[in-house]
């Protein structure tokens, strides 16, 4: 496991949630530091952890023996992009500033299903989770699902301006299993630190690409206050990102672009996919969205 508990990213993370004076902030989303945390909450994370196949999670070393099962405290921080010392407190019942953002991060990490996000989000803020899904669309109906379902073996999904993805087949969750946990493509892409590990390449064949759409994207539809939104939660609590959004670079969208994945779901090995995407006539703003393994 590439881990660095002073890494740039870890440090970003930290510096973007403490943004804010009685509290932290994570684009439109404040909460205080401290949270009703119970004591339930250390022994479930700890089970939740310990119950993990190390070996089906990028980014880990599965190499290394182990003493005990699951993952450690150390690789579960790295995982959600926080200090070591941050993370074992929290386990330890201590008080700790959590945010949704992060919560979602750990359901992720942790593959909890969703009576137990629900339960993270109780015993951590004392309040239901947000849903894991985006507004529908008319768009996203039966017909179009009936279309990705007819791609198999291929994973297909449709998102709209914004990357929040509507309608998927199974493949596509298959391949990517943070989708129940993290319905928009470009904030898995910039603010889960598993991202890097599985999409390979990150900065030059991901994220900038992903920046200049997402220019573009704003260029297009200046009045679009969800892409105002993601494009500042990016910037806040990615300096890579910022680094690469200096570039000024704009792209329509990789179309026909062969990329390459190291996913959990091929046992790390590493795939080369070729992305073809389409637009419905109905509304030319969604993206219908193939990956052809090449």
């Amino acid at each position: 496991m590439r881990h660095n508990a002073g890494d740039s990213w870890t440090q970003d993370t930290i510096s973007c949630a403490q943004r804010g004076v009685k509290g932290w902030q994570v684009g439109d989303r404040v909460h205080t530091s401290e949270s009703p945390i119970s004591d339930d909450l250390g022994q479930l994370l700890r089970h939740w952890r310990e119950r993990l196949d190390h070996r089906r999670i990028t980014g880990v070393d599965a190499s290394r023996r182990r003493l005990k099962p699951g993952l450690t405290q150390a690789e579960v921080a790295h995982l959600t992009g926080v200090a070591e010392s941050w993370y074992r407190q929290l386990e330890g019942n201590r008080p700790r500033p959590v945010s949704e953002d992060f919560l979602q991060r750990l359901a992720m990490t942790l593959r909890l299903d969703e009576a137990e996000r629900v339960i993270l989000f109780q015993l951590a803020l004392g309040r239901t989770p947000p849903p894991t899904g985006p507004s529908p669309d008319p768009c996203a109906d039966a017909n179009m699902q009936a279309v990705l379902d007819a791609l198999l073996p291929h994973p297909a999904y449709l998102s709209n301006l914004w990357w929040d993805i509507l309608a998927h087949n199974q493949p596509q969750e298959d391949w990517f299993p943070w989708l129940p946990y993290e319905r928009n493509l470009m904030r898995f892409a910039f603010l889960f630190p598993e991202a890097r590990e599985q999409l390979v390449n990150w900065r030059n064949d991901w994220a900038a690409p992903f920046l200049a759409q997402i220019r573009y994207a704003i260029a297009m539809h200046p009045g679009s206050e969800e892409l105002l939104r993601l494009r500042d939660d990016i910037l806040a609590c990615n300096k890579d990102a910022r680094e690469l959004w200096a570039d000024n670079k704009a792209l329509v969208h990789p179309d026909g672009d062969v990329r390459r994945f190291r996913l959990p779901y091929h046992q790390g090995e590493e795939v080369r996919v070729q992305i073809m995407a389409f637009a419905p006539l109905r509304n030319q703003n969604l993206r219908a969205v193939v990956l052809l393994r090449v």
